[in-house]
């Protein structure tokens, strides 16, 4: 069955605008309604970013009020590692007397006897030398090891090559250098015969120069072997 409609034109096209007027209100309406929705959402993840940013903003504060606090202990932090290394320097760059000593002791060989020995460390290896002092000891070098003492063997010649055997023997030692056997005496009329000698030598220069610290000892010894 058709249907008719009975309404007049110019009614037909005003229900017509009517109806396209309430589409576009209601598009209208949704489309405040999306747009409000997403601003809605936008505000809420802005305000939470911003949360955010005030707790990391707060706990910045916080360590940074920490690390002020801490800021004394890092000095001494800082302060401590230099002593450690003026330290360690220092241990490693002074002459170690008791070292030297007992090498010795155990290089002389038997038919010895020591009378003296003067041992001093040189002003460029004391704490605070320069590097200049240094640079120059070799050529202004004194006299930093002494020993004084005789030999006693079967014969002159024998007593010779125990000081030469002491010579030798002294090589051996890191620590000296520029051995010189400065005497040596035969004396017959000695009770024993035996021969007297005089040894000096140098202490090795530090490869670097040691840094400030109180300065080494002179060790004089006398006595017999």
């Amino acid at each position: 069955m058709t249907r008719i409609n009975l309404l007049p034109p110019e009614e037909r096209s005003r229900a017509a605008r009517e109806q396209g007027l309430l589409l576009a209100i209601i598009g209208l309406v949704l489309l405040v309604v999306v747009l409000g929705a997403v601003y809605f959402m936008s505000f809420r993840q802005v305000n939470a970013k911003q949360a955010q940013i005030n707790d990391v903003s707060a706990q910045i504060d916080v360590a940074n009020v920490q690390l002020a606090q801490l800021k004394p202990y890092q000095t001494m932090q800082i302060q401590r590692q230099a002593m450690n290394l003026t330290a360690a320097q220092i241990l490693n760059s002074r002459a170690i007397m008791s070292n030297i000593l007992e090498e010795f002791s155990l290089l002389v060989p038997s038919g010895i006897s020591l009378q003296s020995m003067t041992l001093t460390v040189p002003p460029y290896m004391t704490a605070g030398a320069t590097d200049a002092a240094a640079a120059g000891a070799s050529s202004t070098l004194g006299t930093d090891l002494s020993l004084t003492g005789s030999a006693n063997a079967s014969s002159s010649y024998a007593e010779q090559n125990l000081v030469a055997t002491l010579l030798t023997q002294l090589g051996l030692m890191p620590q000296i250098m520029n051995i010189k056997l400065t005497s040596s005496v035969y004396s017959p009329t000695a009770t024993p015969p035996a021969v007297t000698f005089t040894i000096t030598a140098n202490l090795r220069p530090f490869a670097t120069t040691p840094p400030l610290a109180p300065a080494a000892p002179t060790i004089t010894m006398g006595g017999g072997q």
